[in-house]
């Protein structure tokens, strides 16, 4: 029998997930298994997620708020299992963690493996030691300039602008991220790292024969190739924190392994502490078929590094994903999400203003597949309002009421002629909805469902029992037998997305047994006389007063028009007098503006107006625009459209000791 394997990226258990991380991996990942178990069995799938424990992050946290390190990680697992336990995420073998014995059992075996293979390699390095703090920094407990893109906060390991990958010696002006001294020196000390360069040539081979046969996502192809274009960094493996799995290797006593090298482990200790056959899916072979879901900021170390260390441990023979659906960005109402700036909806706090179903579905009609998405409240109210309460919950309470009033509580006899031309709509659609889940597409599988739900309310209004009833009660019982058989049917297709709703429709037919099985075709299983329960309504419309109250709650108050700095600049494709901007506005990463200014140019500061800006000389507020085919997040000003005076002939130039992020006020 075929097994599944699907794996969601493992969240930092130093804090709250909000909506992104939640789309970007753990929802598709849920969606996926839910309709995979239902397809093919619950016994064929396995589905594993879990804390990551270790790395420096947790170690600041811990400090931050003044706890130990182990009270820091079991109080955040807790969190993490409730919230994802109200969200009705269906892991198996619950929400694991990367803290426990067979993740450094596993770790362990896997470098005595790559050392004895001759992929271990030892070296002298010079290594940044905060004078002021009395320590080494780990890769993540420093920050500085990039050197190859100029961004100014890019950490130890990796600067989150250009994607490159960084050792600490690289940064220019580098500090301690936590103290924030400046006081630095390069020290000598001896640390272990992995010969990636040595299995390069083997999982290009490897990604070639497998990305574009089995359908990794683009974005995850397009990074893979990029990062293969280029020389494959060795990195080192080890750290000297207090906190993470302990190198077994002499010498190296007071070192731990470096998070990375040890956190995708994790999907196989997780999965042996969830299913004791755990081996028949990760011993499986071409049996199995393995689908990794993960934020696009993650992909190189699923793309290259773990099935490379896989096949550096050739003796294993561990299983390889098949299929890499690498997500893009969700950002909310125009800004990166923020918890230190209070901007965004984290999923503590998401639960408690709306139903988890809700979240599900909004999210993933608006799932960042191909590019970074906005989502914003007015969004969520929409997508709520129209979808689940207009079309799918309006249909069950009309469907339930109507009959209830002139049958009772017994679905009505079926017709001796069944409605083939729905059942013909009903099928065509199904097949979109099944192969657009088969390959991972969600916001195609919601588009395919709101069909599938919109073609039952088109029904009904078409037949109108309501007035039906009057002239022929057998024609109107056997239109309300078919609603019935297509709620049984919308019960069984929206388990995946909303499986908490799908429980709910399924349980108005009593003395039935629970079945939402994935559907080969519409099928009538509800039977005639059947009792049924009229429910309470499946979803409640969001109204103006919350759609306001959320706003309040959720969105940064942020000023719209600011001083920035032009970081990067490069030439327009489809332009000779257009440039693209990479801007520092303070908010983290650089955002893209399109500036046709002749002074434009990288070191400059200007102001820059935001998304969401009202300006002078615009009718309409600025919102992020496609300029000759690329995406301009918001506009470098000139006096003249600042009304300062009436000076265009190019962006404002500020003094150099201006505030980066801080707000241009017009006076």
């Amino acid at each position: 029998q075929k097994k599944y394997l699907i794996t969601s990226a493992l969240p930092y258990v130093n804090a709250i997930p909000h909506i992104g991380n939640f789309i970007g991996s753990v929802l598709p990942a849920d969606v996926y298994a839910r309709f995979m178990r239902a397809r093919y069995g619950a016994e064929n799938v396995l589905f594993v997620c879990g804390a990551d424990a270790h790395g420096s992050p947790v170690i600041i946290s811990a400090k931050k708020e003044n706890i130990s390190v182990l009270d820091l990680v079991k109080k955040y697992h807790s969190l993490h299992s409730k919230i994802f336990e109200e969200f009705h995420i269906s892991f198996d073998g619950g929400y694991g963690t990367t803290h426990t014995p067979e993740q450094t059992k596993l770790v362990h075996e896997l470098f005595n493996a790559l050392d004895k293979n001759g992929f271990i390699e030892e070296k002298i390095t010079i290594q940044p030691y905060s004078v002021d703090d009395k320590m080494f920094l780990a890769d993540r407990q420093i920050e500085g300039i990039c050197p190859k893109c100029g961004y100014e906060k890019a950490r130890g390991d990796q600067c989150d602008k250009c994607g490159e990958l960084l050792d600490p010696s690289d940064l220019i002006d580098p500090y301690a991220t936590e103290s924030g001294s400046h006081n630095i020196e390069m020290r000598e000390t001896k640390n272990l790292f992995y010969r990636a360069d040595k299995v390069k040539s083997d999982v290009e081979k490897w990604f070639n024969k497998t990305a574009e046969k089995n359908g990794w996502s683009k974005y995850a192809i397009g990074a893979t190739k990029k990062y293969l274009s280029e020389d494959i960094p060795n990195p080192s493996i080890t750290r000297d924190l207090s906190w993470g799995i302990p190198v077994n290797k002499s010498g190296y006593e007071d070192k731990v392994f470096y998070v990375w090298f040890d956190a995708p482990w994790g999907y196989i200790s997780i999965s042996q502490n969830a299913n004791k056959n755990w081996a028949d899916w990760w011993k499986g072979g071409d049996n199995c078929h393995y689908v990794q879901f993960m934020g696009k900021d993650n992909i190189k170390f699923h793309s290259l590094f773990f099935p490379g260390q896989k096949i550096a441990w050739s003796e294993a023979d561990w299983k390889k994903v098949d299929v890499l659906k690498g997500s893009c960005f969700l950002n909310f109402e125009n800004n990166k999400i923020s918890k230190s700036e209070n901007h965004g909806i984290f999923l503590d706090q998401a639960i408690v203003d709306a139903p988890a179903d809700c979240w599900r579905y909004a999210l993933l009609a608006s799932a960042p597949e191909t590019d970074d998405t906005d989502f914003t409240i007015q969004r969520f109210a929409d997508i709520v309002n129209k979808d689940l309460n207009g079309i799918l919950g309006n249909f069950v309470s009309r469907v339930c009421k109507i009959t209830e009033k002139n049958f009772g509580n017994i679905i009505p006899k079926k017709s001796n002629k069944f409605n083939l031309e729905l059942e013909q709509k009903l099928n065509n659609i199904l097949v979109d909805l099944t192969n657009a889940l088969e390959v991972c597409e969600f916001r195609k599988s919601i588009e395919a469902l709101r069909l599938l739900w919109s073609l039952g309310n088109e029904f009904f209004t078409k037949e109108e029992p309501w007035n039906l009833v009057k002239t022929d009660l057998s024609s109107a019982g056997a239109v309300l037998n078919e609603c019935f058989q297509l709620i049984d049917f919308y019960a069984r297709i929206s388990a995946p997305f909303i499986p908490n709703t799908a429980k709910k429709m399924q349980s108005i037919f009593l003395n039935v047994q629970n079945d939402l099985s994935w559907p080969k075709k519409y099928e009538r299983r509800i039977a005639d006389n059947m009792n049924f329960i009229v429910p309470e309504n499946l979803f409640s419309r969001i109204d103006d007063i919350k759609i306001a109250s959320m706003t309040e709650k959720y969105v940064k108050k942020s000023p719209k028009i600011i001083i920035a700095k032009i970081l990067t600049i490069e030439p327009h494709p489809d332009s000779n007098h257009l440039q693209i901007l990479s801007v520092d506005a303070g908010q983290g990463a650089p955002l893209q503006i399109v500036c046709g200014a002749p002074n434009a140019r990288a070191g400059l500061i200007s102001v820059l107006a935001m998304v969401g800006a009202e300006l002078p000389k615009f009718d309409m507020p600025l919102s992020a625009r496609k300029v000759r085919g690329v995406l301009s997040n918001g506009m470098m000003c000139s006096a003249d459209e600042l009304g300062i005076s009436n000076n265009h002939d190019g962006i404002i130039e500020l003094p150099e000791d201006s505030v980066i992020g801080a707000e241009f006020k017009i006076k």
